[in-house]
């Protein structure tokens, strides 16, 4: 992991859903969805094809998870307690990871299809290099578009407002999400709801997104009642190398 100690502000994403019986989306890596998930019953997330669901990420004390080895799909159940909207990350037989923003309803089973705008394919091994230096500018490059809240060349930008969460003492919101051809960045405010300061440390952060390769905190110590901005640079999984 690259750290890199960053200024400023933030910035954002947001793509929506749908709902009734089969929800379809067509996503690409690094897409964010709003879908309904069931209150009470089981909820179905799978992917159109022959591809596979092979991994979820859910914050602790979420969701329920039962995975379909044989058909690779995942059935998902809000535990009890569990907020009315939440957040949980996928990730597909081809690389693609994609982001689902669940909300609750008082709905029979539900299912999520998710349909891949391309096949992903990892970047060779012996290709990455990845402490090269156009490796590291271009992460540093992102990182300063992220910071400044500014378009950047080669990046899209799109802005959203999706609490992630994460820590019962903190609020986590998803602001903001750069889509390159090598790297997505993603931008999260992070408001202390505690009466204490509470200091922070990006190996933290390490897991909160998968295949993460660089975090930056805005701040390390933050005082109670206050926000601070978090930055992390990751792979993009539909990357094809020549």
């Amino acid at each position: 992991m690259i750290r890199l100690a960053l200024p400023c502000l933030s910035t954002l994403l947001l793509f929506p859903g749908a709902a009734a019986g089969i929800q379809n989306f067509t996503v690409r890596d690094g897409a964010s969805i709003t879908a309904i998930i069931s209150s009470h019953e089981l909820t179905r997330v799978t992917v159109a094809g022959s591809q596979r669901l092979e991994k979820v990420w859910a914050p602790a004390g979420t969701l329920w998870v039962q995975p379909d080895e044989a058909q690779g799909d995942i059935f998902i159940k809000p535990v009890a307690g569990a907020p009315a909207t939440m957040s949980f990350f996928v990730r597909d037989g081809a690389g693609g990871t994609y982001t689902i923003i669940a909300q609750q309803r008082d709905v029979p089973s539900e299912t999520i299809l998710l349909n891949p705008e391309l096949p992903a394919r990892r970047a060779n091994p012996r290709q990455t290099g990845r402490q090269s230096f156009s490796y590291v500018r271009e992460i540093k490059r992102l990182m300063l578009a992220m910071a400044l809240d500014r378009e950047t060349k080669g990046f899209t930008k799109d802005t959203h407002d999706v609490p992630v969460p994460f820590w019962k003492e903190t609020r986590i919101v998803h602001t903001g999400t750069y889509t390159g051809s090598r790297f997505i960045g993603q931008v999260y405010e992070i408001e202390n709801l505690t009466s204490q300061p509470l200091t922070f440390h990006e190996q933290e952060f390490l897991a909160f997104i998968p295949d993460t390769r660089a975090v930056a905190l805005r701040h390390f110590t933050l005082p109670a009642g206050t926000s601070t901005s978090l930055y992390i640079v990751r792979d993009n999984a539909m990357r094809i190398e020549p």
